[in-house]
């Protein structure tokens, strides 16, 4: 007990621009945080910035172990299949070169899985068994935790539900343009969805939301589609994993009338299916917002930066 007393450790959540770094105890609780830019063709300055911030902290404090949230495909021995922006973590083992670079333990983990253990431990996912974390950014994230583990897959690709395809099928074109991440990431579809149609650039779903209360009908449609792209998303994988709830994260989430439109629609086709209607309530999962925001990818990273040290 008095080991964990005064244990710390450091969580780091790797984004395409910025990399948010924390000093977390062992409540969970963030004591100290700040970010630096990210540098995504130049990994070498990426580790090194990363290795000073645990440096200034290992000065004042006991740090135990490391947890590192990436964008990506993260095999369970660290090594990265995919890196998302941060093109120059492909193919390494960012576990082995942290590591060398910290000289402490290290965890690396998928960003999405990150958000699902953070909600796990101190957010609303808390006694929770079985339930799925839905980010809505970008792109889609995922993480999936069964029977209180995160499932990973067999190569650590479990959860990249945002290339599942949703659009008539044409050979054409590079079918991954109709996939869950184009019509249901707030940027990759929302956003793009708003400029193809208007012709308007916008960055944030609050422009879209406030254009269709003023009765936009150009906003109006474009939102509608979005709330049905997105409802059957989660729908979908409601059916194939039977989750006790699904979270959803990301900036849109936070958005009160964002969720009760979603809601609406989504009770709107259970209504319409003869199945899902005749299990609503009983097996069909609630859908509601993560507790926490901006921080929680470096807290998930910590969390599984406990379990590496006991």
């Amino acid at each position: 007990m008095g080991r964990r007393k005064w244990a710390h450790y450091v969580g780091f959540d790797i984004g395409g621009t910025t990399v948010k770094y924390g000093l977390v105890n062992e409540t969970g609780e963030i004591l100290e945080k700040g970010s630096f830019v990210t540098t995504p063709n130049d990994g070498e300055q990426l580790i090194a910035n990363m290795a000073k911030q645990v440096a200034a902290y290992q000065e004042k404090y006991a740090i135990l172990s490391v947890g590192v949230s990436v964008p990506g495909i993260v095999r369970k021995d660290g090594y990265m299949i995919t890196a998302g922006a941060v093109t120059s973590f492909f193919a390494i083992n960012l576990k082995t070169v942290c590591e060398a670079a910290f000289q402490l333990p290290v965890i690396v983990q998928n960003d999405a899985n990150c958000v699902a253990l953070a909600e796990q431990w101190i957010g609303n996912a808390q006694g929770v068994e079985n339930y799925i974390v839905i980010s809505l950014g970008t792109a889609v994230g995922c993480g999936i935790v069964i029977n209180n583990a995160i499932y990973q897959g067999a190569h650590g690709a479990a959860g990249e539900v945002g290339w599942t395809m949703q659009q008539r099928l044409d050979y054409t074109q590079d079918l991954e343009a109709g996939s869950w991440n184009f019509t249901s990431g707030v940027v990759l579809g929302l956003y793009n969805r708003y400029q193809q149609a208007t012709g308007k650039e916008v960055t944030d779903a609050r422009v879209i939301l406030d254009l269709v209360r003023q009765g936009d009908e150009m906003a109006t449609k474009v939102m509608d589609r979005y709330y049905e792209d997105v409802a059957k998303g989660l729908l979908n994988l409601v059916c194939a994993f039977d989750p006790e709830v699904i979270l959803l994260g990301g900036g849109i989430s936070a958005n009160d009338e964002f969720l009760g439109c979603l809601s609406e629609r989504i009770d709107k086709i259970k209504q319409h299916h003869k199945s899902l209607n005749h299990l609503a309530g009983v097996t069909v999962a609630e859908i509601k917002p993560c507790l926490l925001r901006n921080d929680a990818g470096l807290i998930g990273a910590v969390y599984h930066a406990k379990q590496i040290v006991g």
